[in-house]
């Protein structure tokens, strides 16, 4: 049996996604948390800068893009290394210090001049209550125990086929209780495939036609089971996590290349660069609903780095441009627009009655989640790089740049 996502009662998602870490109390197991980017987490700051709540500052193995994930106590966090990233790393630290308990280091089977253009590091990987699981754009996957201990690992790029294109793959992984879900859609033969958690082994593989995307899986709960909810390159696709069936899809899409969907337990939210494909679509159809099953398309929203956030009846988007959009989720009416102080490569966070943009040189904009635009603070910090990813641990946030982790907590009474 399947175990269900945590209930977040302050988003519709809270029935929809699935959580296969329930059983921990404080954990960010994958990509976007819990696939959603919301936290139930009491008294996360409000404010913060380099000389107030910053915990620790601490320099990590390699250069990533992926975000941080965490079981616990400890935080893992994936980059690579070397002029043709040669080299792959997984690494833990204790979210308290920053202290950096263990690092791995395994040659890649696949190599690729190192550069701003190409992904570096950029799948975030997925932890659950026995193992790691970190997997990278030359195609290897690992599995680890959680003191670091290699399980098993292969090599898709190897068994079946190099990645190919010109920015590399940026896709995470997403996982069931039993199965860890990629999704390889690039120039070279492209699939969607699920691996026994335990074994490493292949549980099925479904072979797609070549389109380059970057974008991410999502696990759900849907009428019949787990389903797997895809937004990749002009279509959206849902597919039975059991056997990888296809149960329905839209297509016709432009500008769905690297934000991932968000699911409610009756629709999902697609985040495009193309106004008019920014779309919600109804859940629970069969075949092809392109005609059937869009509920509304937007008119002047835009979606790129970051994947959209539903939160409290709202659709919460920002473009290429660092523009900041909030829709109403039934209609699709726009709420308002307002320009961030830089673009976001991280996905909005939400917190209760917040939400968080966190931008990539290291500004985060607190919101409060309303029909009219209200700034709660501005956050500035000093970054290494770009800012990528954060995760929610121990009552703060894990903020990812290139080489650098920071740990932001309220350490001050207001």
């Amino acid at each position: 049996m399947f175990s269900p996502l945590r209930m977040i009662a302050v988003c519709l998602m809270s029935s929809a996604l699935l959580s296969t870490v329930s059983a921990a109390d404080r954990s960010w197991p994958g990509f976007r948390g819990f696939g959603d980017s919301h936290s139930e987490e009491a008294n996360l700051p409000l404010t913060w800068s380099d000389e107030q709540n910053v915990v620790w500052t601490q320099e990590i193995p390699g250069y990533g893009q992926s975000s941080p994930v965490v079981w616990n106590d400890f935080a893992f966090v994936t980059g690579v290394k070397g002029e043709n990233k040669e080299t792959l790393i997984v690494a833990c630290l204790k979210v308290e210090t920053g202290e950096l308990v263990w690092q791995k280091e395994f040659p890649a089977s696949q190599t690729v001049k190192a550069s701003d253009y190409v992904s570096r590091g950029a799948p975030t990987p997925l932890v659950d209550a026995k193992h790691v699981y970190a997997f990278f754009e030359s195609g290897d996957l690992v599995a680890l125990s959680h003191t670091g201990d290699t399980v098993w690992n292969r090599s898709l790029s190897k068994e079946y086929g190099e990645i190919q294109g010109n920015h590399g793959l940026g896709s995470s992984p997403a996982q069931t209780d039993e199965a860890l879900i990629i999704l390889a859609d690039h120039s070279g033969p492209s699939y969607l495939v699920s691996i026994d958690k335990l074994t490493g082994k292949t549980v099925w593989k479904k072979d797609r036609t070549s389109r380059v995307s970057w974008s991410s899986p999502v696990v759900a709960n849907g009428a019949d089971g787990q389903e797997i909810l895809i937004s990749s390159n002009g279509g959206v696709q849902c597919f039975t996590a059991k056997a990888g069936d296809l149960l329905w899809e839209v297509n016709e899409l432009k500008g769905n290349t690297v934000a991932s969907p968000s699911v409610t337990p009756d629709a999902v939210l697609i985040g495009s660069s193309q106004p008019s494909d920014n779309v919600l679509i109804r859940r629970g159809g069969r075949g092809d609903v392109t005609a059937t099953h869009v509920a509304w398309r937007g008119k002047d929203l835009s979606s790129s780095f970051g994947s959209p956030l539903v939160h409290a009846g709202r659709a919460y988007f920002v473009s290429k441009a660092g523009v900041a959009f909030a829709a109403d989720l039934q209609t699709g009416e726009s709420l308002w627009q307002q320009r961030m102080p830089d673009s976001t490569w991280a996905s909005p966070l939400a917190v209760g009655e917040r939400v968080y943009f966190f931008c990539k040189d290291g500004t985060t904009v607190v919101i409060k989640a309303a029909n009219t635009f209200e700034k709660l603070a501005e956050n500035k910090l000093k970054t290494d790089d770009r800012v990528y990813g954060v995760a929610v641990a121990n009552g703060g946030f894990l903020i990812r740049s290139g080489s650098q982790l920071k740990f932001v907590r309220e350490t001050e009474k207001r």
